[in-house]
């Protein structure tokens, strides 16, 4: 278990505790009793680990025996909880900022954009998380351009995580006159919601225009200068927001979502692994690779990660935004081959 984590946790632990104190119905029990047992088992682990120390400072020959078997008890039983929580890091517990945007296929692209930003607006709601609109741009001829939510709640990135990559559909278009099976794809990009204190950026690095705002797009899309473009220099990222009439608060936004692409800019260089992948979804998230087919004819969404266990139904995810039912079907490929792996 991460100490990080358990710092993270037990700040936000005495925070909920306080509020608890003067208004029990604004605390998520969920999320409370989800951070106090993260403490708890972290705690006990740290007691089990002081239990095995002062077991080896015995020197009593007669005990040996008895003192290995117990801490071997004692290991066993650090191992299982660890064994719950091996899958989490740090960025697991934030709160993250998703990004859909049309890939190739057109008017397609957009209109399935659209859907799967219904899908994940329900897909949060159903799960407790709360959501901000940072920016929505509507396509003239259906769809959407892009949506960049910021979804809210404890573990929201954990929960999001596996969305990231490209997403193609498989459908005839209702302007489809001969029956013809159109693909197009979408790209989705899940960020951790990264706060101004845990990134530093310098002024002097950033290159900031202001712009006129461009319809259809933005809930209110206006002839002033009030969209901005923001590009840091020396990564070359560069992020256009126009949702709101105010420059202040475009500029603010565009801030936040440049801070969470340049986190993870800097997070794909610390493993070379996954460089090349997160450097392709910050700039757009145009892959060659897919994660996931919707195969609408057929009535069957495939994950490209699981092989076998990969086919699920349209309307389940589609309709109802059972998204977990895939999450967890990775989460437990995952932890096949990690066991396998030992």
């Amino acid at each position: 278990m991460d100490s990080t984590i358990y710092k993270e946790y037990k700040k936000k632990y005495n925070e909920l505790s306080l509020i608890l104190q003067k208004d029990p119905s604004s605390i998520d029990f969920k999320e409370f009793g989800a951070i106090q047992q993260y403490i708890s088992d972290y705690e006990k682990i740290e007691r089990l680990k002081k239990d095995i120390q002062d077991n080896l400072k015995i020197e009593d020959l007669a005990l040996v025996t008895f003192i290995s078997e117990e801490n071997e008890k004692l290991q066993k039983e650090i191992e299982n909880i660890e064994n719950k929580y091996k899958n989490i890091n740090i960025d697991d517990t934030k709160d993250i900022i998703l990004e859909i945007r049309p890939a190739t296929g057109g008017v397609e692209a957009s209109l399935f954009a659209e859907e799967m930003y219904n899908v994940y607006t329900k897909y949060a709601k159903n799960n407790g998380f709360e959501i901000k609109i940072m920016d929505l741009t509507y396509n003239s001829e259906g769809g959407i351009r892009s949506a960049i939510m910021h979804i809210e709640g404890n573990m929201a990135f954990e929960y999001f995580k596996y969305e990231s990559g490209v997403h193609r559909v498989q459908r005839i278009p209702t302007t489809e006159s001969s029956g013809r099976i159109h693909t197009s794809t979408i790209s989705v990009v899940v960020l951790p919601f990264i706060k101004n204190t845990e990134l530093d950026i310098k002024k002097e690095d950033l290159k900031i225009d202001y712009l006129r705002s461009s319809g259809p797009g933005g809930q209110h899309a206006n002839k002033t200068e009030s969209a901005v473009r923001i590009t840091h220099i020396p990564t070359g990222i560069s992020v256009f927001n126009q949702q709101t009439r105010s420059q202040i608060q475009n500029k603010e936004t565009a801030l936040q979502i440049l801070r969470s692409r340049i986190y993870m800019d800097l997070q794909s260089k610390k493993d070379n692994d996954e460089s090349e992948k997160r450097s392709n979804q910050i700039k757009g998230g145009i892959r060659s690779e897919k994660i996931r087919t919707y195969n609408f004819p057929q009535d069957r969404i495939t994950d490209h990660r699981l092989g076998k266990n990969s086919n699920f139904h349209i309307l389940d995810i589609m309709s109802k935004a059972n998204i977990l039912d895939i999450v967890n079907k990775i989460k437990e490929d995952e932890n096949k081959g990690d066991t396998q792996n030992k």
